[in-house]
């Protein structure tokens, strides 16, 4: 997915998502909805989930507090500064997870992976 397609869906998804309100709101349907953006984007770039079911459990969960708590779905692996500006880059798939993948095959919280980690893991 190149980045100006990856900029569109993630804008829209989060442009969607983020005007839901979160207090008081079904905590199931939030976790369905961060689990389905994740399935999306793992679908739409060039990256897999994690093969291991608990880690990709855990981020979710992470994710879930997150957009509870804050508003948006910040990756949980990261601190939430209460800076608008510097905290977006945080939204999950953060900004630097690109990165992060060319040169370890994971992005720092784990969720999304390359096919080199993945086919290595899945076994």
């Amino acid at each position: 997915m190149d980045e100006k397609v990856f900029i569109r869906f993630a804008t829209k998804f989060w442009n969607t998502v983020a005007i839901m309100p979160t207090k008081g709101t079904d905590k199931e349907k939030i976790r369905a909805s961060i689990a389905r953006m994740v399935r999306k984007y793992a679908e739409r770039s060039p990256y897999f989930l994690n093969p291991d079911k608990v880690l990709v459990k855990n981020v979710i969960t992470g994710l879930v507090r997150n957009k509870i708590e804050y508003g948006y779905a910040y990756c949980p692996c990261r601190e939430v500064k209460g800076i608008p500006e510097q905290d977006r880059n945080n939204i999950c798939p953060c900004q630097t997870h690109k990165e992060e993948i060319a040169s370890k095959g994971t992005c720092e919280c784990g969720l999304f992976v390359n096919e080199a980690y993945f086919n290595a893991k899945r076994r």
